[in-house]
């Protein structure tokens, strides 16, 4: 199991890492920029002029960073399920359901989903059938009653009443943001989480859980009433999310699985072989048979990224994936009796490869072909002894060096 939920870390660390890193850097062109979707230009553009993509982004940057480095991974997958069902959305119906496309974005979202799983244990309390709050009990039933009735009849009436219409708006950038909510149908999947979470708030069930799924919502509205620019919207927004944000916190006993700093996923136990031992710390060693179980999902990732087509635009993703391969092999070489820093030679390589990939470096064409093909050969190399050298406990009594 663990070494299936690796797979999927790091594919997904690689993908969402560089997917951040473009809009506010631009080492490549934003994939999709030139759609001739209608739906989907007229989402991209709505979001890029509104700013709200700025938030987007950096939701996806910090979550590959969260999910690579272990640091508050499963808050941070919470945080990123919206983004990765929207972008599946923009990417399957909003794009007419082009199977390259729906493949992309159900790849986004499957591996977001699958990471929840694998850190189920630090969602489990969220799930009470009825949570009770440590304080302020009747304070606290008060507000989810209101908060409940609020979004459940929010829900109804845009989805069966109608007995007020939707506000689209006054100002250009926020008819545009809901222009495009509206037409790509985003606004009735909203609608439809405010009927559920709202009937479960108000029935006392699963309420940790409502309010969480309920939250991007909450935010999505205020972030709408801002651009409106109107004193009632922001008013209503404003106080449907401090109620939102003031309940978890009554709640909050209940999130504290998933405000680890440091969790295990699904088949990991004890130290030896966690992701955080095997891929982020360099120092320490890592015996033949674990750096081999670790090896083979790192391998298959690089090779699905190296095939990759060139929209994705690998060279990013495995210029992410040098981190973990360079503590990998690095924890291996000090249980070899070594330095990591020999991983110098195949890190400088790889760098100056995707360098050449990515046309931002040029040697002619004999050198632009060898480089690239001696980090293969140096990391192949290195790979290879690690998986038969045998370890030297003697030589490393007293820890190996570290890699700064």
């Amino acid at each position: 199991m663990k070494y299936a939920v690796w797979l999927v870390r790091l594919w997904y660390a690689a993908w969402m890492i560089p997917a951040g890193l473009e809009h506010f850097i631009h080492i490549f062109p934003q994939p999709g920029y030139y759609t001739t979707r209608p739906l989907a230009h007229e989402m991209l553009f709505a979001l890029l002029h509104s700013h709200m993509f700025d938030v987007v982004k950096a939701v996806e940057l910090l979550t590959g960073i969260a999910v690579l480095l272990g640091f508050f991974t499963p808050l941070m997958l919470l945080v990123c399920m919206p983004v990765a069902f929207c972008v599946f959305w923009w990417d399957a119906p909003l794009s007419t359901w082009s199977f390259g496309s729906v493949m992309a974005g159900g790849r986004v979202l499957a591996s977001d989903v699958l990471l929840c799983v694998a850190f189920v244990g630090c969602y489990r309390a969220m799930f009470p059938l009825r949570a009770k709050p440590p304080a302020m009990r009747q304070l606290v039933l008060a507000g989810r009653i209101i908060f409940g009735a609020w979004m459940l009849m929010s829900g109804a009436n845009y989805l069966f009443l109608s007995l007020w219409p939707v506000p689209m708006g006054h100002e250009p950038l926020s008819m545009e943001l809901m222009g495009a909510y509206v037409h790509s149908g985003l606004l009735t999947v909203a609608m439809l989480i405010q009927l559920v979470t709202g009937a479960l708030l108000l029935t006392g069930l699963f309420a940790p859980a409502a309010l969480c799924v309920v939250m991007p919502t909450s935010t999505c509205a205020l972030y709408w009433a801002v651009l409106e620019h109107q004193p009632l919207p922001l008013l209503l927004a404003l106080v449907a999310f401090a109620l939102n944000g003031l309940l978890m916190l009554a709640y909050l006993d209940y999130y504290k699985g998933a405000l680890r700093r440091s969790a295990l996923t699904l088949g990991e136990s004890g130290r030896a072989t966690t992701w955080d031992t095997l891929f982020v710390h360099s120092k320490g060693r890592t015996p033949r048979e674990h750096f081999i179980g670790a090896l083979i999902p790192l391998a298959i990732v690089v090779w699905w990224y190296v095939r990759a087509s060139p929209n994705v635009y690998p060279q990013w993703s495995l210029l992410v994936l040098l981190f973990p391969a360079i503590v990998l092999h690095a924890r291996r070489l000090h249980d070899l009796g070594h330095t990591g820093w020999l991983l110098l030679v195949p890190a400088v390589l790889t760098v100056a490869a995707m360098m050449i990939w990515d046309h931002r470096l040029d040697w002619g064409a004999q050198l632009n072909f060898a480089v690239p093909l001696a980090a293969l050969i140096v990391f192949v190399g290195f790979a290879l002894w690690g998986c038969i050298g045998k370890g030297k406990a003697q030589s490393n009594a007293f820890g190996p060096p570290a890699m700064a």
